[in-house]
């Protein structure tokens, strides 16, 4: 997974929990193959044999390119895992800077991953957006910026904006987003 802070910690290494522990981790951002659907499960052997007949009848047999192309991934040079990461930095101090900008938006320092959580609080209850479901559906319709409303994470005063895009990208939504506040 990407993490920025530099501290590493697996629950892999909490050895008293490994009887009870799951771990689900998925090759999507760190190996940026999102839309693969490639994952995986570290579980006792018992769950894990259920896990499998449940999973065998909803999403199966990935594709064998798919398949090479994430023990590729997982056993090749990690060289690129830590490019992707400095470059997601620079986005995310980016979009940060873009946020800080406009008035109203508060946003906390992600430590990971590539998206912002944006406080957006103080334009709610303006334009008939009373929550972020509303807040994202107007962002998407009147501005053409994509956002995740909040309520999917359990918070009714942020959106989820992601910086996996150009810095280019970044600047046109950033200023779509200053214009519509505005």
């Amino acid at each position: 997974y990407l993490n920025y802070t530099g501290r590493e910690f697996s629950v892999g290494s909490l050895n008293e929990y490994r009887d009870r522990m799951v771990v689900v981790g998925s090759l999507s951002k760190t190996y940026a193959m999102t839309g693969w659907r490639m994952g995986y499960a570290l579980a006792p052997a018992p769950l894990i044999a259920a896990m499998q007949k449940l999973q065998s009848q909803s999403t199966s047999n990935p594709t064998s390119i798919v398949q090479k192309a994430a023990v590729a991934a997982l056993n090749g040079p990690q060289d690129c895992v830590a490019e992707m990461r400095k470059e997601y930095i620079q986005l995310r101090d980016h979009v940060l800077a873009g946020l800080s900008a406009i008035k109203g938006i508060k946003c906390a320092r992600p430590e990971g991953a590539f998206y912002v959580y944006p406080n957006i609080s103080a334009f709610l209850g303006r334009k008939g957006m009373n929550s972020p479901a509303e807040f994202s559906r107007k962002l998407l319709h009147e501005a053409h910026v994509a956002s995740v409303p909040g309520e999917g994470f359990g918070t009714n005063e942020h959106v989820r904006l992601s910086y996996a895009t150009s810095q280019k990208e970044l600047d046109r939504g950033l200023e779509r987003l200053r214009n519509f506040l505005s």
